[in-house]
């Protein structure tokens, strides 16, 4: 697999990169695949660097799986 070192702790940086950056909205996302391979601390700082330029807050919250539900438990009302 390209894009971590072959250890235990490169494996665990690139999960932990790749549940981030799951995490993140379009925009945001779009904007760290330019900045081109980051390590977890670097991404952070970028993403920190990105929330304070573009004035908003990133609602990390959010995921996939709540909005799901949220849309499970209207149609039940």
């Amino acid at each position: 697999m390209a894009g971590f070192d072959a250890t235990y702790e490169g494996l665990q940086n690139m999960i932990l990169r790749d549940k981030f950056f799951v995490t993140c909205d379009k925009p945001l996302q779009t904007f760290l695949k330019e900045k081109g391979k980051l390590n977890l601390k670097e991404m952070t700082q970028a993403v920190d660097n990105y929330v304070e330029a573009h004035g908003h807050e990133i609602n990390r919250n959010e995921t996939k799986q709540n909005k799901w539900n949220n849309t499970v438990s209207t149609d039940k009302a």
